[in-house]
């Protein structure tokens, strides 16, 4: 797992999620920027964020364009964003179906 950190959150990425990353840079900037509005910004309420339903575990979707990411939050002293999947809006709603 790669780790973004900040002085009060980290991100870490899931193969899955590093791979697609890899090949999309600009999505991974503006993800990054979203996480920080999303979580310590003035309004929160700007990013596209939506609970994902149906899961044990709480898994949050975010829209950037036509692209789809997951992630989890875990509380800690610092707060982790898991980031989990990313990839186009079939492509992502298929593999969740597979996630525990």
């Amino acid at each position: 797992m790669l780790k973004h950190s900040s002085s009060s959150y980290e991100i870490q990425y899931e193969k899955t999620a590093e791979k697609f990353f890899r090949k999309h840079e600009d999505i991974r900037r503006q993800y990054i920027q979203e996480i920080a509005e999303f979580l310590v910004g003035d309004h929160p309420e700007r990013v596209d964020v939506k609970i994902l339903s149906g899961k044990r575990n709480k898994y949050y979707r975010m829209r950037i364009g036509d692209w789809r990411i997951v992630f989890s939050i875990i509380n800690g002293k610092i707060i982790v964003i898991n980031t989990v999947l990313a990839g186009s809006r079939g492509d992502i709603y298929k593999k969740i179906g597979g996630m525990k």
